[in-house]
């Protein structure tokens, strides 16, 4: 009896990391650090965790809404957010917001220009 081989599709990481894929993985990249912001915020910080799930989705509406704004005003912003968070005693936590609005800023700019 013949030993019949299985036809096994064996995917291809190389395939997925190409430039018609960028946005994705940027979207992945904002997913995966948005999620583990809130887990900080919740765990290590001790924040509300409706207070830091919001605080992602204020972000990510931030960074959409001055989309198309000239880099300097979006390092305005990330300072602005820096001294609302000394302002507030909340440092950390406004550290890990003020890079989800440069992820989501980010990864708005891929989309757009793909």
């Amino acid at each position: 009896m013949e030993a019949k081989k299985k036809n096994v599709t064996s995917f291809d990481f190389r395939q997925f990391f190409t430039r018609d894929n960028l946005p994705l993985i940027c979207l992945i990249i904002l997913g995966v650090f948005a999620v583990v912001a809130i887990l900080v915020s919740i765990f290590a910080l001790a924040i509300n965790p409706v207070i830091a799930c919001v605080m992602v989705i204020l972000e990510a509406a931030l960074a959409a809404t001055l989309n198309r704004i000239p880099l300097w005003i979006h390092g305005l912003v990330f300072i602005a957010q820096i001294v609302c968070g000394i302002i507030a005693s909340q440092v950390p936590f406004m550290i890990f917001m003020a890079f989800i609005y440069v992820f989501a800023t980010a990864f708005l700019y891929v989309w757009a220009n793909r």
